[in-house]
């Protein structure tokens, strides 16, 4: 063989060698990459069964859960001017609710099951169609009607102010330590419908579920699920959440009737859990 043939075989051995190393390395950083996953699965999976091992630990007992919900769902408006035949309203629905919280109040009152804080949080409006939801703390004396206090909507967080005696000051949100009264909360979809105009010269306007049907509003619009947290936090700094979840109630089709008829009424049984979490 001359010298030029040895120099052309000389190459093409150094560019296989070339290749067959680069494969290897390609070879050998998909293998890393494979490692890392699974080492990082094994170790997420094992911290995730840690962490629900912990939280099954701290909730064998159960201390706090809301046993009863009631929601009251009605609608009204806000007047845009006074002269009849013709009305100018805001078409509003709205829904107060009452959730009914038990401590274990067979007991008596401990460090245990005594709220040292309360507050609402993570407040959520689902599938709504039509209007602009809000959720606000509702005066109790209030319950049932159709009043809004802008200065009580919740924006991020609803702190309740805990009492251990005397009178409570309902135009505030505040509970009792043992949660003997119930939280008072209203649902509002504002402005459904503005500046609609309705004539009608025959009789007063209701301003209850029946001004939906007057209105056009169709009820499917207004299908909402509502959701938030409940945190406890007791006296002993052990912190408690309830993920609560209701759809305002717009027809009953046990009973076939509708919001329409002026006014829904729904108990809520069940009882829904406080689970600790720290």
């Amino acid at each position: 063989m001359n010298k030029g043939e040895n120099v052309i075989v000389n190459s093409n051995h150094e560019q296989n060698m070339k290749r067959k190393v680069l494969i290897i390395v390609i070879l050998l950083v998909i293998l890393c990459g494979i490692v890392f996953l699974l080492l990082r699965n094994r170790i997420t999976n094992d911290s995730f069964a840690e962490e629900s091992n912990e939280i099954s630990k701290l909730n064998n007992q159960t201390i706090f859960t809301v046993n009863k919900i009631y929601m009251y769902t009605s609608a009204g408006a806000t007047q845009n001017n006074d002269d009849r035949p013709i009305w100018n309203l805001n078409i509003c629905q709205y829904t107060d609710i009452a959730l009914y919280i038990n401590n274990s109040s067979n007991k008596d009152l401990s460090l245990t099951n005594s709220i040292k804080e309360l507050y609402i949080s993570d407040v959520k409006f689902n599938d709504l169609k039509k209007g602009n939801p809000g959720l606000y703390y509702k005066n109790v004396y209030d319950f049932g009607k159709f009043v809004i206090n802008d200065e009580n909507k919740i924006e991020d967080k609803l702190k309740y102010e805990v009492v251990l005696d005397g009178e409570l000051d309902y135009s505030k949100p505040q509970i009792y330590a043992d949660a003997v009264n119930p939280i008072t909360l209203s649902y509002v979809n504002k402005n459904i419908l503005e500046n609609k105009i309705l004539s009608d010269i025959s009789s007063d306007v209701r301003y209850d579920g029946t001004l939906l049907r007057k209105s056009g509003v169709i009820l499917g619009d207004l299908a909402c699920n509502l959701s938030f947290k409940l945190t406890i936090i007791n006296n002993y700094n052990q912190e408690y959440v309830a993920n609560i979840y209701l759809d305002i109630p717009l027809e009953n089709t046990n009973v076939g009737a509708t919001l329409y008829d002026g006014k829904m009424e729904k108990t809520i049984a069940g009882v829904t859990k406080f689970f600790r979490i720290k």
